[in-house]
């Protein structure tokens, strides 16, 4: 089929997709607009790179890592890949969706930032004791990312998107995780973060956080912004540099002071899944300038709720191999009053007290184990200063 990639009101390109078995894209026909293409998607000499675009399109649907996801292909015979097809590839994340040729849609009739929306499919993907006769495929869900159970509702007293996000086995720590980070971001007070709060759903807790993208933003991750400058041609130290040098091209205010409270908070949690796909940064979709850093989001796979050894550090996914490498990286450290988390023992036990899945010696271990990862950070800031 032919379709129109759209960024919000503005007409980007022309496709023609393969909606029958790949879902991929087998053309670009024509280009009405580069500068409104998604950010890190290869454009030479005017022209967009297809197998880059393909492969921003493909990372639209939900991942087959998705927990649940084969299920819910097997109960409704529909695949993970073939949901943003039926949803223009709406997305609460971005502005980005297509538009079949010959239809007479835009992108103010069915936004889901001013739409109302169906429940259907997050709440399939959520829980596969769902069951409905035929689902209703308008839905921010078909293009989530991530693996663990989540699904987007609408707030019924302030009308705003809210994100719910599930544990996962054992330990159903996640939920509690991000509401510990949250809590310590608080205290810092130094750098934009997503206020995590934890909800009852049944017998399960879930984390939930208001949207922070808007009608008229996007979320561009850092993954994304690696792709905007050779990492052969770019004169850099290390990734954490090349990152500095891809921002400061579209002129980022204080990406560093950020990314270095960042570290300072994954090195403390242990967070085992900071990869370049859960920070990143905002920009204008009507000016296509950039705002600034996202608030920090995604703290969840932490404080060793996938580890029966509570205490060990981990290797990191971005920039270093490891925590303790990637605190060297740290300028900032007047961003980091660390006396303000002198009880952070007590905080961590506060919350985790309420997971019915962890034993009392687990969450006295974890609380003990940040306390002295907390020791080690504020010594390493001495040494610095």
């Amino acid at each position: 089929m032919f379709y129109i990639l759209m960024n919000k009101q503005t007409p980007i390109c022309k496709l023609q997709i393969d909606t029958s078995d790949n879902f991929i894209i087998e053309d670009i026909l024509e280009v009405y607009n580069t500068a409104a293409f998604p950010i890190g998607v290869d454009v030479v000499a005017g022209k967009p790179q297809k197998k880059s675009l393909a492969k921003w399109w493909a990372g639209r649907a939900v991942p087959g890592s998705r927990v649940g996801g084969s299920s819910f292909e097997a109960r409704y015979n529909v695949k993970l890949a073939a949901l943003p097809f039926k949803n223009h590839g709406l997305s609460l994340s971005d502005q980005y969706w297509i538009k079949p040729c010959d239809a007479d849609i835009k992108w103010e009739g069915v936004n889901f930032f001013a739409n109302e929306f169906s429940l259907d499919v997050g709440n399939a993907l959520f829980d596969s004791s769902y069951q409905s006769v035929q689902l209703d495929f308008m839905s921010p869900d078909n293009t989530s990312d991530g693996m663990l159970p989540k699904r987007w509702v609408r707030d019924e007293l302030t009308g705003k998107t809210v994100l719910l996000k599930a544990g996962s086995g054992p330990l159903e720590q996640e939920p509690f995780n991000e509401h510990i980070a949250t809590k310590i971001f608080e205290r810092l007070n130094a750098v934009p973060y997503v206020d995590y709060k934890i909800v009852r759903d049944g017998d399960k807790f879930l984390s939930s956080c208001e949207n922070f993208i808007t009608t008229d933003t996007e979320l561009v991750t850092a993954a994304s912004m690696m792709l905007t400058l050779s990492p052969v041609t770019t004169k850099h130290s290390n990734k954490y540099d090349f990152l500095l040098k891809c921002c400061e091209q579209f002129d980022i205010p204080k990406v560093k002071e950020t990314l270095d409270v960042m570290l300072a908070v994954d090195y403390l949690i242990c967070n085992s899944d900071r990869h370049y796909g859960n920070f990143g940064f905002i920009r204008d979709v009507n000016t296509l300038k950039f705002k600034g850093v996202a608030p920090i989001y995604d703290n969840g796979t932490s404080l060793w709720n996938k580890y029966a050894q509570v205490g060990k550090n981990f290797e990191a996914k971005a920039f270093a191999n490891s925590h303790e490498e990637n605190i060297k990286l740290i300028t900032n450290w007047d961003l980091l009053d660390l006396q303000k988390l002198k009880d952070i023992d007590d905080i961590v036990k506060s919350v985790l007290v309420f997971n019915d899945y962890l034993a009392p010696k687990r969450i006295d271990d974890v609380a003990k184990a940040v306390k002295e990862q907390l020791k080690k950070l504020q010594k390493i800031k001495e040494d610095v200063k």
